[in-house]
C-alpha cells in the first residue's frame, strides 16, 4: 500500500508553507554585518561613531535603550577553612545608541546600534520614505 499526499498537502507544502515563512521573515529586521551609506562608503561592526558620522552624515532618527542581560562572574567563596572559585550569573543593563539611516524609498532602512561608542549590530528594516532623498 502507498501512501499518496491529498492535493491540499501537496498544495500546501508547494505553496502556503514558503508564503508563510517569507511572511515570518519580513516581520522582522534582518541582520547585516554593516551597510553603505548613500556616501558609498562602508559601516561595519567595530566602527566608532565618529567614524559613522563621517561616512554617513548625521542621522535621521537616533534613540536610547537600556538592555538588559545576564553575566557569569567569576566570585571567591570561602567555604569552611578555604576559598573557591565560583561562578555566578548577574544582570547587567547595558546603554545602547541606536541611530537609525532613511537611504530613500528605493532603499532599506539602516539601525546602527552602538555600546560604548562602538558599532554592535546593524540590521535593516522596510523601505525609506520619499522624504529621505
Amino acid at each position: 500500500m502507498t501512501c499518496v499526499p491529498s492535493s491540499r498537502y501537496r498544495f500546501f507544502l508547494l505553496v502556503a508553507a514558503p508564503a508563510v515563512l517569507v511572511a515570518s521573515l519580513a516581520a522582522r529586521p534582518a541582520r547585516a554585518d554593516g551597510f553603505r551609506c548613500s556616501s558609498g562608503r562602508l559601516v561595519s561592526e567595530g566602527d566608532h561613531m565618529l567614524e559613522v558620522r563621517k561616512k554617513c552624515g548625521e542621522p535621521d532618527f537616533v534613540t536610547q535603550r537600556v538592555d538588559k542581560r545576564k553575566v557569569k562572574i567569576k566570585v571567591k567563596r570561602w567555604v569552611v577553612d578555604h576559598e573557591e572559585d565560583d561562578s555566578e550569573e548577574q544582570t547587567v543593563e547595558v546603554l545602547v545608541d541606536e541611530w537609525t539611516y532613511d537611504l530613500g524609498p528605493r532603499r532599506f532602512l539602516r539601525f546602527v546600534d552602538f555600546e560604548n561608542a562602538r558599532v554592535t549590530r546593524v540590521t535593516t528594516g522596510g523601505y525609506g520614505t520619499e522624504a529621505a532623498n
